[in-house]
């Protein structure tokens, strides 16, 4: 059974997604932590927004005791964490998802995707920043946004 905390109910954190999607214009998107999932979407659509057939979409399924066959055909992939790490980086994303971050920080494999993220994503999506990702990304531009209350942070990792 999906422990609480892992659901996502927010709906700033619901237009967060789709608006930075739609404003980056990003062609293709890892979530990883599936929060198309962790918010009970059956579809790439919520809240009169929605995400093209055409761009690309993969999940890294960080919460695998709760399945259900539509996300499969939500996602063009969906990996398991320990699987993503094991695989050569070989593609590159427009943009990273990692929206519910107190959830995702205790999982064993997320402290090794925080170290590799620069390499295979543009930017990258978070609720939340730690210090050490600050230091650790020196070279990334942080850019704070806010959807009412709250607050979010788009990392732009250059080319």
């Amino acid at each position: 059974m999906v422990q609480e905390n892992l659901i996502l109910k927010n709906e700033n954190d619901i237009y967060i997604f789709f608006e930075t999607i739609k404003q980056l214009e990003a062609q293709s998107i890892l979530d990883i932590g599936m929060f198309l999932k962790r918010i009970g979407s059956v579809s790439r659509k919520a809240m009169d927004c929605e995400i093209p057939e055409t761009v690309r979409l993969n999940g890294v399924d960080l919460f695998p005791e709760k399945e259900f066959p539509v996300w499969k055909h939500v996602y063009d992939t969906i990996e398991n964490g320990e699987h993503f790490l094991e695989k050569r980086v070989k593609d590159r994303y427009d943009l990273t998802v990692m929206l519910g971050v107190d959830a995702l920080l205790p999982m064993p494999v997320f402290a090794n995707i925080i170290e590799k993220i620069s390499f295979y994503t543009r930017f990258l999506l978070v609720n939340r920043i730690l210090d050490i990702w600050k230091k650790e990304w020196v070279n990334a531009k942080i850019i704070d946004l806010r959807v009412e209350a709250d607050s979010y942070c788009l990392v732009d990792f250059g080319v």
